[in-house]
């Protein structure tokens, strides 16, 4: 009998471990939230490329192979062989760069863009858009095909999280195209000039705080990254924030805000989230550029780039130049009672205007009309470049401990106390069955 007893308050004890392990767990993974945990589709948004038809024009399968050109005309052909998001017909070079540093030496003339298949092996450039890829099968059908002094372009404006796997690629491509800064031509979302000193104007003394009754506003449709998500519910506990878009509901406020008067909606609020999908090097998208215009708007940043390199200084306030979310909620409550602090945010304007020559034939030029001089990275391994090198991991976590560090005390008191009370449950368990073994 005692035997049978014993059995039973092992098995309880045994079940009572395991709950405490369990729970011990849950409050780790919650509070660390360890990397192995996160979502493969982190590294690539997607297993496999989509396709592309190839259509009228393709690559004949009795093309010579490597075929060498000698090309004896002053301007080149480039061969445009994938689509824009399904837009068939959407790169075109239609003025001459109007760069300075180029002295008017930049024509439109000096290439011919075509999206004519048929030409492909006379061509000198062959561009595609990472999110149109054609199939694997085809890519090295073509590459077979590739003349030895052709140069394939890879274009990007997404971030890595949302390429598909790039693999399948590595070896493929000599010129990448980018809002990576250091791609071999550079072609951000956005950038900004100074403004000669002799054509600075004095700012006006206006108080940009006029007429903006709202504090923040944010606008988003991509559901999908929970990290920004997460830091607004956290930043909610602090300040009003109000979302607009297709995800507005998620915060319980469904609120939209149509194409027609979204900026006189938006020139209500004094800042405005520009937060991005994915933290990675140098991504920095429309949503900070494109409120800087006469919404007087201050764009609240997150992302992965070095704001200080890449924005215009002055013009925005850094999430990551914070400890925690509720001292940025407490910054933004001071710059709203404060409207000389507040105006501050608008002097840029006396210094930089947006805009600059980072148009496509602009970098071309800048690197050679016919790219002969540039060192290309020949069968570069994209993978490595794109993926490895975008970092898109790296500020996470720094963001993540903005609302978890200040909290990781308490979770660590929690454990702490849980393991003291198994201690002290086992040590009970084992006095009580020393107990039964001795009256028996």
């Amino acid at each position: 009998m005692p035997s049978t007893k014993v059995q039973m308050h092992m098995q309880y004890f045994l079940a009572l471990v395991i709950i405490v392990i369990i729970i011990i767990c849950a409050l780790w993974i919650n509070t660390f939230q360890p990397r192995w945990l996160l979502p493969l589709k982190n590294m690539n948004a997607s297993a496999s490329i989509s396709k592309l038809d190839p259509g009228n024009g393709e690559v004949s399968s009795s093309s010579p192979l490597n075929t060498t050109r000698v090309v004896r005309r002053k301007w080149s052909v480039l061969l445009v062989y994938t689509g824009f998001f399904g837009q068939q017909e959407w790169f075109r070079i239609t003025e001459d760069c109007k760069s300075p540093q180029l002295n008017g030496s930049c024509s439109k003339d000096l290439f011919n863009v075509t999206y004519d298949k048929g030409r492909f092996l006379e061509s000198d450039y062959v561009l595609f858009h990472g999110r149109d890829m054609p199939s694997t099968s085809h890519m090295r059908m073509i590459w077979k095909k590739k003349p030895s002094s052709q140069f394939w372009i890879y274009f990007l404006e997404e971030s890595p999280r949302a390429t598909p796997d790039t693999r399948p690629l590595n070896g493929m491509f000599d010129i990448t195209m980018t809002y990576r800064v250091d791609s071999d031509i550079w072609q951000p979302y956005g950038s900004y000039v100074e403004i000669p000193l002799k054509d600075q104007k004095n700012v006006l003394q206006e108080d940009f705080s006029v007429g903006k009754t709202k504090l923040v506003s944010w606008m988003v449709s991509n559901c999908n990254p929970q990290l920004r998500k997460l830091f607004v519910h956290e930043l909610q506990k602090y300040i009003a924030v109000d979302v607009f878009g297709s995800c507005s509901r998620e915060f319980g406020q469904p609120k939209s805000c149509p194409k027609e008067s979204c900026k006189d909606i938006i020139k209500k609020y004094k800042f405005y989230l520009s937060f991005e999908n994915a933290l990675c090097k140098d991504y920095i998208t429309e949503k900070y550029w494109s409120h800087l215009g006469d919404e007087n708007i201050v764009p609240v940043v997150m992302g992965g780039a070095d704001y200080s390199k890449l924005a215009i200084p002055g013009s925005y306030i850094n999430v990551l130049d914070f400890k925690t979310v509720k001292d940025l909620a407490e910054y933004l409550h001071y710059l709203d009672k404060n409207i000389t602090a507040y105006n501050e945010y608008f002097k840029w304007r006396k210094r930089y205007r947006m805009g600059g020559d980072w148009s496509v034939l602009c970098q071309f030029c800048k690197k050679g009309s016919s790219l002969t001089g540039l060192q290309l990275k020949h069968n570069q391994d994209l993978s490595d470049f794109w993926v490895r090198q975008g970092k898109c991991d790296e500020k996470d976590q720094l963001v993540r401990k903005m609302w978890t560090a200040h909290s990781s005390v308490v979770y660590l008191l929690i454990l702490m106390t849980l393991i003291l009370i198994t201690i002290l449950v086992i040590a009970l368990i084992i006095i009580y069955y020393t107990q039964i073994y001795k009256v028996t």
